[in-house]
Order: structure tokens, then C-alpha cells, then sequence
């Protein structure tokens, strides 16, 4: 069984305005995720109404468990290459319990989980698309702890925004037990930063050069066979007023092993 597994922060609508506010961003989204040919998303930063906008532009099946705002972790996949098995969300706090603002965190965070079987070869396998706090390094830290302690044996992947650099504990705690997909990976292709900004436009941006490395594909049971970032738009184009998010999406292409 191999697959391409996509993390993607695409950045809530409502908080920009202009070329990069949400309706004119919406559709090079759908354009960098149709180009990528993904068999799994896990997205991040998307509210439900924005889930139905890339509902209405990509041919997956979505799982997503909105609370009061929205979705936030959605997760999509290839339904004539998978089925799902059970699907759940669980909040990143103490007991998984939903709609909490835990240890540090600026606000309540959720995880969403979905396990997926295939169809020809009958491997199952969770994918867990997860968005760690921004504010508290001790809600990452616990945060990574529980979404990986929670993992069945066997097979597994995690994929999302975990708001730390790979020197920081979560990336540690993640690792215990998981690989990254780009360190793992036999051919790794595109920079390596994955947040890059819209250069200082944004109206929360400090800066127009902050760019690090943020967003992962942690798996177990799976060989890294390549490991991509993408940069820019559907075009390539790198310059702000061309990015469709924030973030660049990643690609890990897997392989079972187990």
C-alpha cells in the first residue's frame, strides 16, 4: 500500500482583507491541493464555512466535527480509495476533553481522528490532524503527549501544524515513537520552511521574514518514500501576493511496512 498524505494550515477566513483574504485565496487552495494528488488531508486553520468551499472544489470525502466556530481539523480523503471505519475528535487537554482551554493555551484546540481502511489491500490505518496551541510551549508539549499516546498499535499517521521548530520537546515527544516524514524520507524535495507569511501583510504578522519549519507528517508503520514542500501558488510563484496561505502545504508519499 502506498499513499500521499497531505498537511495543509490554510489559514482561517475572516482575519485578512484584500488579495489575501479568504474568497481570493479559496480557490488557489483547491488548485495547490488538486496539483498535489493527495490521498489524504489533514487541514488546519479552516472554519466549516471554508470546509464547504473545498468541499465544492476537490473530489475527497470530508470528516470534520465542528464545534460552536467551526471545523478547525478537518480531514479529507479518497473515497473510491478508502473507506472509513470510524472517525472521532478529541480535545487537546487533559482527558481529551473538548471545548477546553488546557495548561497554557490561548485557546481550546481539537484533534480530529479517522480511521481509514483500503479497499484493495485491507490495511487500516488512524490519521490524526492536529493544530498544537501557537501561544503555550507547555500546551505543545502535553498536547504532543496526548494525541500520540492516544494512537492504536500498528500503523498510524500524524499530520498538521504543531507551532514548534524540530528542536523544540513536542517535536521530541512526537519522535519518541514516530518518524518524521522528512528526515525519514529517501528523496526530499522543496524548502524547508513550511510557515513563510504573506510578507508582513497579514494583520497579525510581526514580520515579513519570520520562516520556519512548523508543519509535519509523523508516521509509524510507513516508509518515507519522498517528502515535499510546496512552494507558492498553483503556478510556483513564491512572492506573497501569490500564496494561497501562510503555510506551505506538505507531502510525505508513504509505503506500509507493516
Amino acid at each position: 500500500m502506498t499513499l500521499r498524505v497531505v498537511a495543509y494550515n490554510v489559514r482561517y477566513a475572516g482575519l485578512d482583507e484584500g488579495s489575501i483574504a479568504w474568497e481570493r485565496r479559496r480557490d488557489r487552495v483547491a488548485d495547490v491541493l488538486a496539483g498535489l494528488e493527495p490521498d489524504v488531508i489533514a487541514l488546519q486553520e479552516c472554519w466549516h464555512g471554508q470546509l464547504d468551499d473545498l468541499r465544492a472544489r476537490t473530489p475527497h470525502e470530508w470528516v470534520a466535527f465542528p464545534d460552536e466556530n467551526g471545523s478547525h481539523t478537518p480531514v479529507g480523503f479518497d473515497p473510491e480509495r478508502f473507506e472509513r471505519v470510524d472517525a472521532t475528535a478529541f480535545g487537546i487537554a487533559p482527558d481529551g476533553e473538548l471545548g477546553v482551554v488546557a495548561w497554557d493555551a490561548a485557546f481550546p484546540r481539537v484533534a480530529t481522528r479517522v480511521t481509514l481502511r483500503d479497499r484493495e489491500t485491507q490495511a487500516t490505518f488512524p490519521v490524526v490532524s492536529l493544530h498544537l496551541d501557537h501561544r503555550g510551549s507547555e500546551a505543545r508539549l502535553e498536547g504532543a503527549r496526548l494525541v500520540r499516546d492516544r494512537l492504536p498499535d500498528g500503523p498510524a499517521v500524524v499530520a498538521g501544524d504543531c507551532n514548534c521548530t524540530p528542536d523544540a520537546p513536542p517535536y521530541a515527544a512526537f519522535t519518541e515513537s514516530l518518524s518524521d516524514s522528512r528526515r525519514a524520507a529517501g528523496e526530499t524535495v522543496g524548502p524547508r520552511a513550511t510557515y513563510v507569511g504573506f510578507g508582513g501583510r497579514a494583520h497579525d504578522e510581526d514580520s515579513p521574514a519570520d520562516r520556519r519549519r512548523l508543519d509535519y507528517v509523523f508516521t509509524r508503520g510507513f516508509e518515507t518514500r519522498r517528502y515535499a514542500v510546496h512552494a507558492g501558488g498553483a503556478d510556483g510563484d513564491d512572492e506573497p501576493a501569490g500564496r494561497p496561505s501562510d503555510h506551505r502545504p506538505v507531502a510525505a508519499d508513504l509505503a506500509a511496512t507493516d
